[in-house]
């Protein structure tokens, strides 16, 4: 632990931290605070404000319902400038510090809320990401959320879904009502004999990083649900509001 602090300081040295909203460095000795105090301030008011149709705050919140899925708690509402900048930069620069910040604050999330138990929790895995956009950028932001999740509550990771060679459009350039169709029959069990095996009546949660319709998380879990899962949960960064 100690030389992990020792590494994470020496590396905001020499690769300072930078808002990822105004780019400007970060006076958060310790790296962790990825976006500047003006930034944050204005992603709070933005994002992290109540429901405007249940008046609660996000991790609270009960709007989104999601076929297949026994509760979903996310950490921030999908609205405004900032959040969508911080999302981005998950998406596409796998940077150890704006992961943590995401990670941290989704799990900060459900040690808080009472909609999912940490407890009733047996198996953390991810949703998939196209594999063209894998092969682009190198990684999954939602596998790499799922692992410090995972380390963070003790909960094993699995990966359990995978996304098949048909599946090539993202969902964020689709319309709402294309999106459930874009994914339908698009995901695959992984290829491993023992998976049915551990999922069998077990728990499951299922990370994800926004959540817009919840056609991607709704297939998944109904291909988890197929090979056995008990109960399926999701937690995500953030969501598009209910209005």
């Amino acid at each position: 632990m100690l030389i992990n602090k020792i590494i994470t300081k020496l590396l905001n040295i020499i690769f300072p931290v930078k808002c990822v909203c105004c780019r400007k460095i970060s006076e958060n000795s310790d790296g962790e605070d990825i976006l500047c105090e003006n930034c944050r301030e204005i992603l709070n008011k933005e994002a992290n404000h109540d429901c405007q149709k249940c008046g609660k705050p996000p991790y609270l919140c009960e709007c989104k319902k999601i076929k297949y899925i026994n509760e979903v708690l996310f950490n921030y509402f999908y609205s405004g400038n900032k959040i969508s900048k911080t999302i981005y930069a998950v998406k596409k620069a796998n940077l150890y510090y704006i992961n943590e910040f995401f990670a941290k604050g989704m799990y900060n999330s459900l040690k808080i809320s009472d909609k999912i138990n940490i407890k009733d929790i047996d198996i953390i895995t991810n949703t998939p990401r196209i594999q063209s956009s894998i092969k682009l950028y190198g990684y999954n932001q939602t596998e790499i959320l799922a692992k410090l999740i995972s380390k963070y509550t003790g909960v094993i990771y699995m990966p359990i879904i995978k996304a098949s060679k048909f599946y090539d459009t993202e969902q964020k350039t689709l319309k709402q009502s294309e999106r459930a169709l874009n994914v339908q029959n698009k995901f695959t069990v992984v290829k491993n004999k023992k998976i049915a095996g551990f999922i069998k009546n077990k728990n499951i949660l299922i990370i994800d990083d926004v959540v817009t319709t919840g056609s991607t998380l709704s297939e998944c879990a109904r291909i988890i649900k197929n090979i056995g899962a008990k109960n399926i949960y999701a937690l995500c960064a953030a969501s598009v509001e209910h209005t």
